[in-house]
């Protein structure tokens, strides 16, 4: 809702801290919508709908909480409120198949990679220069953990066939 006008979208919840919502540049492009950063300001102009200004805040005022019961008494006498979703801020193990889009497509995410993919017409090669020499540049350096971790993986996909030790000047050995 901004303003007076109902701007619909499509949303995929996500168990995020501290924001309500993220609207993208293809829900901004649907409702017409101008940014200008520097006044802070977004204007909707949808096509059959009154253009509709939505103005972000200009300066930053310190929260003030208050208890239900006085929030009660003073909607009462007529005072604005705006309700607050509450969420759990305490860390919590995410899982992957928790994931909404996860589940609705099994085949994008397997388990474990199937294999390789699927022979290609065109074969990709890299043209090299004839007569240039190898750029050497030293690896990164990572902690014995990292460098462990990196073997086992490599292992990995070796033992599956996706990758294959190099003996080219140019690339790893």
């Amino acid at each position: 809702l901004v303003g007076d006008v109902c701007l619909e979208a499509n949303l995929i919840p996500l168990e995020m801290v501290g924001l309500d919502v993220i609207l993208g540049i293809d829900w901004l492009a649907k409702h017409h919508a101008s940014v200008d950063c520097f006044r802070k300001e977004v204007i909707f102009r949808s096509p059959g709908r009154p253009e509709v200004a939505f103005y972000g805040e200009r300066r930053v005022l310190p929260s003030c909480l208050i208890s239900a019961m006085t929030a009660r008494r003073l909607l009462r006498k007529g005072c604005s409120g705006y309700l607050a979703h509450v969420i759990d801020t305490r860390n919590q193990e995410l899982k992957l198949e928790d994931i909404p889009v996860v589940r609705a497509f099994p085949d994008v995410f397997p388990d474990d990679l199937p294999g390789l993919p699927p022979h290609r017409e065109i074969e990709f090669t890299i043209e090299l220069i004839p007569g240039t020499s190898p750029i050497s540049q030293a690896p990164y350096r990572m902690a014995p953990a990292e460098l462990k971790e990196l073997k086992v993986q490599l292992q990995e996909l070796v033992d599956k066939g996706f990758i294959r030790p190099s003996f080219f000047p140019m690339g790893c050995s």
